[in-house]
């Protein structure tokens, strides 16, 4: 590798410049003798070769690691692990998407090292981890948390192996680590069904879209709210902040009109929404059976908030703590290198490791969220800065966080002292419901048959006390990140084609950016959501193999081979299935005509935009590992038609001749096998 074409160190610390003599390694892998760490005299404090690495310089405090080949702390490792292990951590410093901070280095070395004390009480050097599937499952006992990006820390190095001159996992290993890692939680996170999960984006998407419809009346409307506290408060806004009482301009026992004290009164506030045109939008959304006040339109732009909140949840793979923190230019667009958008949204994560610059992967679709919340916290921010019981940072100002807090000085939650939170607690799902409960309607989220059976087959032990047909799905964040997951590995579950469109773009740049590990953004992807993503990927494979007991698929071969691909499984046995899965031993991807089972080398064709080889042509037989869906009997229906009429168009004995007969012969195949089955 030539080292002139990494980029250098990414740690940012005042200390490194481009000139320093670590800034860049001179030779691949490092010297023994090779400066990692230098402090700020240029004396150096740890070489490539040590035991241990001292990163106290760039952290500012105690910051060290320990290879395990020496003398010092932690479990032991044999000398050629090690020496795989710190080209893996001089990698995460000097190659291709670098870390940003030295805390960051050691939360993943601190999650890759037990892979190495595995191999080495296992006796085989970790370069050859990939051959041993037992050993792989064994590596699994080495954890109890960061399963996740323990997940996706491998999948990103064995896209450097060019680079690194060595893998640890292929992606058959990481299927069988991933099936055989700790799940933190004692049942997997719930899936909502596709129907309750439209139901809730679109209502969602119809509070965000009808407050962009009226933002301008919105804005009018609280404008003139503030100017009307800050008349009655003496000609200044900052004075109302200790209460009007009386003087309040929407006080209806006071008549109408400019008093001789100069304070004005307008009536009952429903007056004022409706001069404003945002009566109706204000009693759609809101709680007004006793009342409408000022206090309700502050309800409704925290309402905003939320839902806008809640909507960012179904588009991305973020926490609800993470999303809580986003500012108001979190939303970018990147284009890789073909010109494709890619959407994302920045902030910070603090889950497990503090990141104040992480990328969340997203649909363009939550655009509509990050306006309107800039929207909400832009008016209430011109409130905040007239509170003289606060004082807010320049940042805070500038650059406000979405998730704003109330500032109206007739709200009683508008804050009257230092010091201010930064940050609103995170409600629950549920608790937003419950404080606005016209957003949700109860019929549309109790659970049906059908929606328990997606659930359960996309969730392994549900709580029947909790989901049972009859019941109120009991919506709650950390599903909307699960079935953001799933459904974006596998969007055709979503039938509503407009969220199927949005789920598409999100589909294609996860695929690209967290899978492939597709490392040309400015910034660093968040560790956690593309190893949350890795993983739901490889377990999807679990349930798609799975799938395939039913009598909805056939093979063309019939059902003997069935059997054959299947054998691993019963249809009564889950626990085989997994077994199966950890030891690599099944394989299933999705294609036009139904499924292919193969574990062998990819197929050449794809069997998305080419079925030829699926089902065979001419004396070619269909393909021992395809397997036909019934229920897609329609769409090779209409592919017979299309590929009838452009096969008249082109031009008898041309390649496009003979590969569109090709596909036409296939599809006629796959209709007969169905339809005599």
């Amino acid at each position: 590798m030539n080292v002139a074409e990494l980029p250098g160190l990414q740690i940012e610390s005042p200390i490194i410049t481009t000139g320093a003599e670590n800034f860049r390694p001179s030779s691949w892998p490092p010297p023994i003798d090779f400066p990692v760490i230098t402090d700020a005299e240029g004396n150096v404090v740890s070489r490539y070769g040590d035991v241990r690495w001292d990163l106290s310089p760039w952290a500012g405090h105690t910051l060290t690691i320990h290879f395990g080949d020496g003398p010092g702390q932690g479990k032991r490792i044999s000398p050629e692990n090690a020496s795989l292990l710190r080209q893996i951590v001089a990698w995460w410093l000097w190659g291709t998407a670098a870390v940003r901070s030295a805390r960051s280095l050691v939360y993943r070395f601190e999650s890759i090292k037990p892979l190495f004390v595995a191999c080495t009480d296992n006796g085989i050097v970790a370069s050859e981890l990939y051959k041993f599937p037992r050993v792989i499952q064994d590596v699994a006992s080495y954890y109890s948390a960061r399963g996740n990006r323990l997940i996706s820390y491998l999948n990103a190095l064995s896209y450097a192996e060019d680079q690194l001159g060595f893998t640890l996992l292929n992606e058959k290993g990481m299927k069988i680590l991933s099936e055989a890692l700790p799940n933190n939680d004692e049942t997997q996170t719930a899936y909502i069904p596709v129907r309750i999960w439209n139901y809730q984006i679109s209502r969602l998407r119809e509070c965000l879209d009808d407050f962009i419809a009226h933002k301008d009346d919105i804005e009018a409307c609280y404008n003139f709210c503030l100017d009307a506290y800050a008349k009655n408060a003496g000609g200044s806004l900052s004075m109302a902040f200790g209460g009007l009482r009386d003087d309040a301009p929407f006080n209806g026992a006071r008549p109408i009109g400019l008093q001789r004290s100069g304070k004005v009164f307008y009536g009952i506030f429903r007056e004022t929404t409706r001069n404003y045109k945002i009566e109706q939008l204000l009693e759609k959304w809101c709680n007004t059976e006793n009342k409408m006040a000022p206090v309700t339109l502050s309800s409704y732009l925290s309402l905003v908030c939320q839902a806008g909140l809640a909507y960012i949840l179904n588009f991305s793979l973020m926490r609800v703590e993470e999303a809580g923190k986003l500012r108001a230019d979190c939303y970018e667009v990147e284009s890789d290198p073909l010109g494709n958008d890619i959407h994302l949204l920045k902030g910070i994560t603090t889950k497990t490791i503090e990141d104040g610059d992480a990328r969340w992967i997203v649909s363009p679709t939550v655009d509509i969220a990050i306006k309107a919340m800039t929207a909400v916290a832009s008016m209430r921010m011109k409130a905040a800065i007239e509170n003289p019981f606060i004082e807010l940072a320049k940042e805070d100002i500038d650059n406000p966080v979405l998730q704003s807090l109330t500032h109206e000085p007739w709200s009683p939650r508008t804050p009257r002292s230092q010091p201010i939170k930064k940050f609103k607690k995170a409600r629950s799902y549920g608790d937003i419901w419950n404080i606005w409960p016209k957003l949700f309607d109860a019929k549309e989220l109790t659970i049906t048959e059908s929606d328990l059976e997606m659930a359960n087959r996309l969730t392994d032990g549900l709580d029947p006390e909790k989901f049972s047909v009859g019941k109120v799905w009991p919506l709650a964040w950390h599903q909307l990140r699960r079935t953001g997951a799933v459904n974006m590995l596998a969007s055709g579950l979503v039938t509503e084609s407009s969220l199927q469109y949005q789920l598409k773009h999100a589909t294609r740049a996860m695929s690209q950016y967290y899978g492939k590990n597709y490392y040309r953004l400015k910034e660093p992807l968040n560790d956690e959501a593309r190893g949350y993503y890795l993983r739901e990927m490889y377990q999807a494979m679990v349930r798609e193999f799975k799938s395939l007991q039913s009598d909805q698929y056939i093979s063309p071969h019939g059902e003997k081979r069935k059997d054959q691909i299947l054998h691993e499984i019963t249809e009564k046995d889950h626990k085989q299935l997994i077994k199966a899965a950890k030891a690599g031993r099944i394989s299933y991807r999705q294609t036009f005509l139904g499924g292919c089972a193969n574990s062998g080398p990819p197929c050449p064709l794809g069997g998305i935009s080419n079925i030829s080889s699926c089902m065979g042509f001419g004396e070619e037989k269909p393909c021992k590992s395809a397997l036909l869906d019934k229920d897609k009997l329609p769409m090779i229906n209409q592919l017979r038609e299309v590929v009838s009429i452009q096969i008249i168009e082109a031009e008898e004995g041309s390649p496009m001749h003979e590969s569109l007969q090709a596909q036409l012969e296939s599809a006629e195949r796959a209709i007969n096998v169905i339809e005599n089955c």
